[in-house]
């Protein structure tokens, strides 16, 4: 029998990982901060509690974008440009709104191949825009379904929870007992554009009081979307709502007691990856220093600890300090997920006496090998504060390593540059035909040599962020992919093979692999083959691997080739003359001469 947590916090006598003792074998990647090369103007100097950051292209050119929520309503978009230039602000010319606006999410709702926007206000009505195409965005709040009153709402997130194809919607309201409406808020899509409010009839309508953050997940595998939230108070536990079988009385059962999900601390994010590597959706939960932040192992569903293994899912990783979003990066791309986890609180942004209590503490970042942590000692991340709140993973250069975007508090937002080494990647996109476009809530597994790893795809995850949605695959040293499979929202299994690596492939539910770019890793920073000897013709600066592939054949021949040789057009190198391989000086006699050209000669280096 497994053992469950308690409804209340408490400090286990535990040995956690041994951070200190694991070595680094990151390959010297890291997070390098561009933020001064790449100026993101986002004003994050007011509002409550953060505002909420978007890694989503949104104009369709399969480039990640970003999109800013403002505390005064003014939302900022960059449009990215696919290398180190970073991204170009545009306006997408909606129409005044001057609130706070908490969350941008986007969500193809009506399959038409566009991204639509949803936003979450604090103190006003949510708006939803629809795209008519070329970023032509109409206001269809009034119309759309979606309540008009004010809700205090924080994290949103896109699922098609009873796949039918559309995108569902679920809004976390960070509301209180008194509130005259202290309910999260569930919304089925009609596939028309539209939605219902069907908080009730799902079975979703326990009081949702502090709640900052809800996830779509199937944590037990059974191909039905559950619901995990997250609330901010000590007196109220996170809820889990179980997906029952289809045709049940309650599609719904909140069930975090039995499957160890109950947590009650200041629970700011939850945050789901597969950091083991066994095809099942972990999650990690950020909170305060003295509730501490909880790593929780899923063992086919059941999130306690394992009395026959002895497994504690509890803290791996820990930070001192007020911890926000955090997010799962790969980001030296051995085929492990790494953790960022964001810590700040402000003056701009809090109450200002608990800054007494709480002092800035930098952002951390933890490398993951095959499971184990170990706590990256670049200076941002020991002694640099931040002042994070959320935070996205995107690929803004296509170079194939994972960047990331922390909208601090500040006049600008900061960015993160995976730094690549010699590992090697793939990125998938997904794009559903029987199931939702955009792919939301497939599952990617990937094997290469050895190894293997999964994702979720998800729409709106962590605290107020919203991730890219190309799902970022590092694969270490393996140069190929054996074969990947997707299980999407719809049952469907598609699976493909011979799939090159370090290239971008978008996967559709009908079985096509589409190459979207030929990338040069010699132009984007990455592990460049070729011809590294300066005297060859096909010499290439760029290269930091040899690859044997050197050619002479440009030079003027046998002239070109040294006194005893002559040209060999079959190997395109100079070879020895063979009648007299000793006449260096080509006279057709050995002689003295031959032997002080040998001498002058005599243990120079020759060139490779």
């Amino acid at each position: 029998m497994a053992w469950k947590f308690c409804n209340t916090p408490r400090i286990l006598s535990v040995v956690i990982c041994s951070l200190g003792l694991l070595s680094h074998t990151h390959a010297n990647a890291q997070l390098l901060d561009v933020s001064n090369n790449l100026i993101l103007e986002t004003d994050h100097t007011g509002g409550f509690l953060g505002a909420g950051v978007s890694f989503v292209d949104f104009n369709g050119d399969y480039i990640d974008d970003l999109s800013f929520a403002d505390h005064e309503g003014d939302l900022r978009f960059y449009i990215g440009q696919g290398d180190e230039s970073g991204f170009l602000e545009v306006d997408l010319d909606l129409p005044d709104y001057p609130l706070e606006a908490k969350m941008v999410l986007w969500g193809d709702i009506d399959n038409d191949g566009d991204q639509d926007l949803f936003v979450t206000y604090r103190l006003a009505a949510n708006k939803l825009y629809i795209n008519n195409g070329n970023m032509d965005f109409a206001d269809v709040s009034a119309t759309c379904g979606i309540s008009l009153a004010s809700r205090k709402s924080y994290g949103a997130c896109f699922g098609d929870y009873n796949s039918d194809g559309f995108l569902d919607l679920f809004v976390c309201n960070y509301t209180s007992s008194i509130d005259e409406y202290p309910f999260n808020e569930l919304y089925t899509n009609n596939g028309d554009g539209t939605f219902t409010e069907s908080t009730s009839e799902q079975g979703l309508d326990a009081l949702g009081i502090q709640s900052f953050q809800g996830q779509w997940v199937d944590f037990n595998d059974d191909g039905l979307l559950d619901l995990h939230v997250v609330r901010d108070r000590t007196i109220y536990e996170n809820y889990f709502f179980e997906q029952q079988v289809e045709g049940s009385l309650m599609p719904f059962i909140e069930k975090a007691e039995e499957t160890g999900l109950d947590i009650a601390i200041n629970c700011m994010s939850t945050s789901v990856a597969d950091f083991d590597g066994d095809f099942d959706s972990d999650v990690y939960l950020t909170a305060f220093a003295e509730d501490m932040n909880w790593l929780m192992i899923n063992n086919g569903g059941d999130f306690g600890i394992d009395d026959a293994t002895g497994d504690v899912p509890m803290n791996q990783v820990q930070v001192d300090g007020i911890c926000w979003g955090a997010n799962w990066l790969d980001v030296d791309n051995n085929g492990w997920e790494d953790l960022h986890v964001a810590n700040g609180y402000s003056v701009f942004t809090n109450y200002p006496q608990v800054l007494s209590i709480y002092p800035d503490e930098p952002d951390a970042l933890f490398y993951n090998t095959e499971g184990q942590f170990t706590a990256a000692d670049e200076v941002q991340f020991q002694t640099v504060s931040t002042l994070s709140f959320s935070t996205a993973v995107g690929d803004y250069n296509l170079d194939g390593f994972a960047d990331l975007v922390s909208h601090r508090v500040g006049e600008f937002a900061q960015v993160l540059r995976g730094s690549p080494n010699s590992n090697h990647w793939l990125k998938v996109w997904l794009e559903g035909t029987d199931s939702n476009r955009d792919g939301v809530g497939a599952k990617i597994r990937v094997w290469s040599g050895d190894h293997a790893q999964s994702r979720m795809t998800f729409a709106g995850e962590n605290y107020l962020g919203q991730n890219s949605r190309w799902e970022l695959f590092g694969l270490g040293e393996e140069s190929s992919v054996d074969s990947i499979e997707v299980i999407w929202p719809s049952g469907a299994i598609t699976q493909f093979t011979e799939l090159l690596s370090d290239q971008h492939w978008v996967l559709t539910e009908d079985g096509t692999a589409t190459q979207m770019w030929q990338i040069d890793p010699c132009l984007t920073g990455g592990i460049c083959q070729g011809c590294s000897y300066e005297e060859a013709c096909n010499f290439n600066p760029l290269v930091t691997v040899d690859d044997g592939s050197c050619v002479f054949d440009c030079y003027d021949v046998p002239a070109s080739c040294g006194p005893g040789t002559t040209w060999d057009p079959t190997f395109g190198w100079c070879t020895p003359l063979l009648d007299c391989p000793y006449d260096f000086d080509g006279n057709g006699f050995i002689t003295v001469g031959d032997l002080l050209i040998f001498l002058v000669s005599f243990s120079q280096v020759c060139p490779e």
